[in-house]
């Protein structure tokens, strides 16, 4: 490679440099990888990236890989600021609502608890001085009812759980496994009954409300409204009266006034056909 080297940059030639001296200019940056070089050893300008060795470009990228780790990057900031969200900020707040709605119903059935049991017997309260064969002593010696179902009722069944029912969550007592008792349910489509259950069946008094927004206050047979109940829609009409598995049959004060016309009606029919009873008989008479 030749000792002189000619550089031609803005349109103007500079030179002759050593090859030391060209390499000098192109580290410090004076030289571009655009500008073109030449010695008496080249046919013609070539730039200056095409010389070995003359330019040594650190700084080119592969773009590769800048977005490959750009893109890791930017998925464990990503999964960061998620596992902060679920397990720093939503999940305690979501563990305090279950465990307070949990609460309230455990407080709520254990209130009931406490009110059947200030009811039972209590052996303290019985005078010494009574006569033990008396009747007071017979009355609180007699045998609970072998018919009462209370008797049956397992008490580590009786507390508050919570289970899936009929496709949805149901939080209340169970017997058997099955709901039985106040509780709650509720079901993914938008369906909510808080109310009486009976081994396993909505049945009792409760509140029923639908996913359109209407809901059902009354009595209720295997889920379905059978009884006196009140139905509100979600414009604010309310129907009141009877029902019988899940259909309106009508207000009860109206039965009873149409059941009370038709016992006049007979009672008019009767009468009529006594007053002729009696003019028949009179004309018998008269014949005679």
């Amino acid at each position: 490679m030749g000792n002189h080297w000619f550089v031609f940059k803005n349109q103007k030639q500079k030179g002759p440099y050593t090859w030391k001296q060209l390499w000098l200019e192109a580290q410090a940056g004076r030289i571009k990888p655009r500008d073109l070089v030449w010695n008496k050893t080249m046919k013609d300008w070539v730039m200056a990236s095409k010389i070995p060795g003359l330019i040594n470009n650190p700084r080119k990228r592969n773009y590769l890989t800048i977005a490959v780790i750009a893109s890791a990057v930017f998925f464990f900031v990503l999964s960061g600021a998620a596992f902060y969200y679920l397990f720093f900020y939503t999940g305690p707040q979501l563990a305090v609502n279950e465990e307070q709605e949990e609460r309230d119903i455990i407080e709520e059935a254990a209130g009931e608890d406490e009110l059947n049991n200030n009811d039972l017997f209590d052996p303290d309260q019985i005078d010494q001085n009574d006569d033990p064969g008396g009747s007071q002593g017979n009355e609180t010696a007699t045998a609970p009812d072998p018919g009462n179902d209370n008797d049956d009722t397992d008490p580590t069944e009786s507390r508050v759980k919570r289970t899936s029912f009929q496709g949805g969550t149901y939080t209340g007592p169970l017997k058997d496994g099955e709901p039985h008792g106040y509780g709650v349910w509720t079901h993914p489509d938008g369906h909510r009954y808080e109310g009486d259950f009976k081994e396993g069946k909505i049945e009792g008094y409760g509140t029923m409300t639908f996913p359109d927004g209407e809901r059902y206050t009354g009595y209720l047979v295997d889920g379905k409204a059978h009884g006196q109940g009140t139905m509100i829609h979600p414009d604010g009409r309310q129907v009141s009266g009877t029902w019988v598995e899940g259909i309106y049959q009508g207000e009860t004060e109206e039965d009873d006034y149409d059941e009370t016309e038709n016992g006049e009606d007979d009672d008019n029919g009767e009468d009529e056909n006594a007053d002729g009873d009696s003019n028949d008989n009179n004309e018998n008479n008269d014949e005679t």
